[in-house]
């Protein structure tokens, strides 16, 4: 099944793309409308300098020129020389070059075209002609504006790690929230009862903890009154099966009937179904875990089994040794009820078990070579009372109550079960223990 994108991730990809949108818009206007329109201010300006300059030294005599020249160098940072031949242009990486080759342009005679270029040592260069001079301005790159594209790209970068982080906030406090909601129905689900939400935060939030935690205190009564029930039930009816047990005993030494054993193969059965009934409500509570040695007790329960059918069940474990934590008791029930089901069902031919360790998980099958259970029944043989009518009339025996007792166990155990059908015919029952 494909898998869902997760809230946390849905909610971060979508502010975090409204804000990213945000930034570029804003960076865009702000460079349209605040940026470019101050940088071709400050060209300009310069180009206004640089033509007024050409023209005083032109109209200064010779011997004036070289003071002139170094107040340009010392107050604007400026070198004025003639030039002997034409300047070499290059290309133009700076928007704001483009910017002064356009104030200049518009401020010079068509015959006085500039030229601009940048040399070796990163200074740029300016030649036009004035006054039947060739002049040439040179001045250093830290004499224009910072370039717009690296502030841009600075101005990109710092937006998106701001939004990335605010996003990632924004998304944790909402799916937070749900997540803890779904580890706790998820604890309910598997019979414990998860600690109170924290009802706090927002409204939409805090009222949805308020009502799961009533929600689960609701059910966690129900539920300790449901096997509280089912307890005194069981034991109000036993007593009198006891009774009518030992009176069907006493007639019994008198003279056998038919009737008679009917009645005491229907105490016996009503017996084994009130006791179903309470395994299946103790079912619900979870048991301690501890270190089991999983071969050693399956092979106690197939040793078990042998008994009811000689040579016809065995145990293979593929790798080494199976030690684990977990609840053994839940365990010994599971299997020995999935046994007990190949046995009553599977027919006459072997049946394996097998236990497998596979990434961490361990795998416990039984196989038989039964007739089997249709691909469309698989799941509903795990409702209580449930029969599969062509193998499972209650002439077989058997209370209907083993495998839902044994999915209420591994459900409590967090475990999966699970039934397939066998290649070559019959049925085999997994338990799955992550």
């Amino acid at each position: 099944m494909k898998r869902r994108p997760s809230l946390f991730r849905r909610t971060a990809l979508t502010v975090a793309a409204g804000l990213l949108v945000f930034q570029l818009a804003a960076g865009l206007a702000m460079f349209l409308n605040l940026v470019f329109p101050l940088a071709y201010r400050s060209a300009d300006d310069l180009a206004a300098l640089l033509v007024l300059s050409a023209r005083i030294w032109t109209e200064l005599p010779p011997e004036k020129r070289p003071a002139f020249e170094a107040e340009l160098r010392d107050g604007h940072g400026l070198i004025l020389r003639e030039s002997e031949c034409p300047l070499t242009e290059s290309s133009l990486p700076y928007p704001y070059l483009r910017f002064l080759r356009s104030a200049l342009a518009s401020r010079l005679a068509s015959d006085q075209s500039p030229r601009l270029s940048e040399d070796a040592h990163e200074n740029f260069q300016v030649e036009f002609a004035q006054g039947g001079r060739l002049l040439r301005f040179e001045f250093s790159k830290t004499r224009i504006p910072p370039r717009p594209s690296r502030a841009l790209v600075w101005i990109v970068v710092a937006g998106t790690l701001a939004t990335l982080a605010l996003s990632g906030l924004l998304a944790r406090r909402v799916s937070a929230p749900v997540a803890r909601l779904a580890e706790a129905a998820r604890r309910i689900g598997s019979g414990d009862q998860p600690p109170q939400l924290p009802e706090t935060g927002e409204a939409e939030l805090a009222d949805l903890a308020r009502v799961f935690n009533e929600t689960s205190r609701q059910l966690q009564a129900r539920r300790e009154n449901q096997t509280t029930l089912l307890a005194g039930v069981s034991h109000d009816l036993r007593s009198p099966l006891a009774r009518m047990k030992m009176a069907a005993g006493l007639l019994a030494e008198q003279g056998s009937s038919p009737l008679l054993l009917r009645m005491q193969r229907d105490i016996v059965e009503m017996d084994a179904l009130i006791g179903a009934q309470l395994e299946l409500a103790r079912a619900q509570e979870r048991e301690n875990a501890e270190l089991t040695d999983i071969d050693a007790l399956l092979g106690e329960l197939v040793e078990a089994a042998e008994a009811q059918a000689p040579g016809r069940l065995r145990l293979r474990a593929d790798g080494p040794a199976c030690r684990a934590t977990l609840a053994p008791l839940a365990l010994r029930r599971s299997i020995g009820n999935l046994l007990d089901n190949a046995l009553r069902y599977g027919g006459e031919g072997e049946i394996q078990v097998v236990r497998r360790r596979i990434k961490g998980a361990i795998f416990i099958g039984v196989r038989d070579r039964g007739p089997g259970i249709p691909p469309h029944l698989t799941e509903a043989v795990f409702r209580p009372f449930y029969r599969v009518e062509s193998s499972r009339s209650r002439a077989t025996g058997g209370s209907g109550l083993g495998l839902a007792i044994t999915r209420q166990l591994a459900e409590t155990q967090g475990w999966r079960v699970a039934l397939k059908a066998r290649r070559g015919g019959g049925v085999c029952a997994w338990l799955a223990i992550p």
